[in-house]
């Protein structure tokens, strides 16, 4: 199938970054919302944008229809104009994470699937009873993480499947991590499946990250890295998150985003925050919102994603507690968190979508340029977008 789009072009304000003697010039930001698409079926889909392929000419996310209230899938190519859509296969709906550089997406539609441009779908199947869920791919597909479970229990298994072959991967005990468990996922993998990330579901559902890392025998040896961070309540001396979940991993393995929550002494928690956490160096970075910049003062904060230069996208809270408002925010490495909307002042539709409280940057390409993300208008349609943020990713990334 294909549709048409609407792109807007505008000059970027001067984004003028010196190094020494060098300055970059200017280059043009744009945003693409992509229109409504409609399916097979006849239905008019709604595109729910969650992923951009490395090479940013495809998107993909869950399919929201008016008519039935439900979730099915697609995938669109930014160039062609050409898209692929799928009804959800049952009320839970289907959901779509990553997509590749030749338009194969990556998700789950009742099972765990591989979906392409051209509208087929491999699903990941399992024996009777176990449902699969896939949350992400290398980049050539030869390694998929997620998990399975049972319907009648829902505890999950973290799960890689590599050239269709499913292995479970390591789970540290309950006595190892000093915390009780119930289920475990592989959320996010690195570029060619040697490095994935993940979490142990605990006992309040905060998701404490773990690491995977290929060894020179095709197995995976788990990092618990949480366990120099997280405890239940914060109660454990040098350990006082309460919430330490990862929201992101760089495709080149070396960054994680996290989501982070600390416990006082008083037992009082902080609001949730964001981190960065460099798996090369050990690093730690955080951000709690101070006011200092654009950003409400102790405002809630979420990450969703990381490039391989360290740039993280989320979303901040805002106003009272019965009128919040959720807008967009990006950070980018050695410098301040702000909304994004004011690192493109001229793409109007930035600040609109953050007034309505929806607006979510979601996905970024491995160069930190590329943004994809969803929101809704004025009517609480959902506008699925790609931005182009231009010179000031290029900018950034000359002076890592």
């Amino acid at each position: 199938m294909r549709m048409t789009i609407s792109t807007t072009k505008v000059l970027l304000a001067a984004a003028m970054m010196a190094m020494g003697s060098a300055a970059y010039a200017q280059e043009p930001a744009s945003i693409t919302v992509l229109d409504n698409m409609t399916g097979d079926d006849g239905i008019t889909y709604q595109p729910v944008v969650q992923a951009v392929s490395p090479n940013h000419r495809y998107v993909a996310g869950p399919a929201f229809s008016m008519e039935t209230g439900l979730m099915g899938m697609f995938v669109y190519d930014l160039e062609t104009g050409d898209y692929a859509v799928k009804p959800e296969r049952d009320e839970y709906g289907a959901d779509i994470r990553e997509v590749n550089n030749d338009g194969v997406a990556t998700g789950y539609n009742l099972q765990a699937c591989l979906f392409s441009i051209d509208g087929t779908v491999d699903y990941i199947e399992d024996e009777d009873g176990i449902i699969t869920q896939a949350r992400d791919a290398s980049d050539d597909l030869s390694v998929v993480v997620g998990c399975t479970y049972r319907a009648e229990d829902y505890i999950t298994t973290a799960c890689v499947w590599k050239d269709g072959v499913k292995t479970n991967l390591p789970i540290p005990t309950d006595e190892e991590l000093g915390f009780e468990t119930n289920g475990s996922v592989a959320y996010y993998t690195n570029s060619d499946g040697s490095v994935i990330a993940g979490y142990v579901v605990d006992n309040y559902s905060t998701n404490p990250l773990l690491i995977w890392r290929l060894q020179d025998d095709g197995t995976y040896v788990c990092d618990p890295v949480c366990t120099k961070y997280f405890s239940p309540m914060g109660a454990v001396e040098g350990r006082p998150y309460v919430m330490f979940s990862p929201q992101g991993l760089s495709r080149n393995g070396r960054y994680v985003s996290l989501n982070l929550m600390m416990s006082s002494e008083d037992m009082m928690f902080s609001e949730q925050h964001i981190g960065r956490l460099n798996l090369e160096t050990g690093e730690l970075e955080t951000y709690r919102a101070d006011g200092e910049g654009d950003i409400a003062a102790n405002a809630e904060m979420q990450a969703t994603q990381v490039s391989d230069n360290g740039t993280i996208l989320g979303w901040a809270l805002a106003g009272t507690w019965a009128m919040q408002q959720r807008s967009a925010i990006i950070w980018q490495k050695d410098k301040t968190p702000m909304i994004l909307a004011n690192l493109v002042p001229n793409i109007t539709e930035m600040p609109s979508w953050d007034a309505v409280g929806f607006n979510t940057a979601i996905d970024i390409t491995p160069d930190g340029r590329y943004i994809a993300g969803f929101a809704q208008d004025e009517t609480y349609n959902y506008k699925g977008y790609l931005l182009d943020i231009g010179a000031v990713a290029a900018a950034v990334e000359a002076v890592k």
